[in-house]
């Protein structure tokens, strides 16, 4: 009995150990696509509370996180030196957990998480839409809890909902 309880405390601790979302203002329903589907460039920066909280999660690096982004934006063709639009990401909340924190404790640290929001601006740098991209990672371990695995899994994921958030491919839930 107490073994079939751990098992499914495990499963779930698990299955809520990843997770990432995205909000709409107002909770709007996602554009179908953006007219837009070519950025000339992606500029991630920190608001005041994010720069605050850098302090303390030194491992979260602003530019690796928008490396990623682009790298995820070329690969699917969304990058183009000729395009006149670009992405505006701002950071509004970060929180990495300590190596040895995330390693002895997992998920009972809590979570590693990352929260900004995506502006894709016209030419004019006028927004053509707004939403927030959140990603989290709770896992821990010895295979989980290393900085760079944590690090390189919230910033693919921070991505991987971005990209499908602008080619609408995420369906409100």
């Amino acid at each position: 009995m107490i073994l079939r309880i751990a098992t499914i405390g495990l499963v779930a601790a698990l299955m809520t150990g990843c997770a990432g979302e995205v909000k709409r203002e107002g909770n709007l329903a996602a554009p179908a696509k953006l007219s837009v589907q070519k950025y000339k460039q992606v500029t991630v920066s920190l608001n005041d509370q994010a720069q605050t909280e850098l302090s303390d999660n030194v491992q979260f690096d602003p530019d690796r996180l928008r490396d990623t982004i682009t790298r995820v934006m070329k690969a699917k063709g969304m990058i183009a030196d000729n395009a006149a639009d670009k992405l505006d990401i701002k950071i509004t909340d970060i929180r990495v957990r300590s190596n040895f924190s995330a390693i002895m404790f997992g998920f009972m640290a809590g979570s590693d998480h990352v929260t900004g929001t995506v502006k894709p601006l016209d030419e004019s740098d006028k927004p053509l839409e707004t939403f927030e991209v959140s990603a989290s990672y709770a896992l821990g371990g010895l295979g989980g809890g290393q900085n760079d695995a944590r690090m390189s899994w919230l910033y693919d994921k921070f991505a991987e909902l971005t990209v499908k958030e602008l080619t609408g491919q995420t369906q409100k839930q």
